[in-house]
């Protein structure tokens, strides 16, 4: 993970820490706090199951279920996102699944560079 240049003239919060850290790679698992009705990006399939894609989705908010790990707490969260115009809602817990990232500049840097069109 990296962490974008903080100001030295404000002095940096634990949740802007948390906030400025961003995976680099799209297969890193990444653990965020995300609030209901913020924008993601999933990696799911058709309904076939054939193409595996990233997709626009919302998070709908914390489903209840909360792993401790050796990462930490994580927290899964319910994603409601579009396939050929259905919606589909899926729980995901991002600490442990590198299926969901939040829809950040860093993000969409690295979808641009897996070669896709946003």
């Amino acid at each position: 993970m990296r962490l974008r240049n903080c100001k030295e003239t404000v002095p940096c919060t634990i949740e802007d820490t948390l906030r400025d850290v961003h995976p680099r790679t799209l297969d890193e698992p990444f653990h965020w706090f995300a609030s209901p009705g913020d924008p993601v990006w999933i990696l799911s399939a058709d309904e076939k199951g054939n193409t595996r894609k990233w997709r626009k989705g919302n998070i709908l908010g914390e489903t209840g279920i909360v792993i401790c790990d050796k990462l930490g707490i994580l927290r899964t969260y319910g994603v409601r996102y579009k396939v050929n115009r259905q919606d589909v809602f899926v729980a995901v817990t991002p600490g442990l699944q590198p299926e969901l990232k939040p829809d950040t500049l860093e993000v969409r840097a690295l979808l641009r560079e897996a070669g896709m069109f946003i």
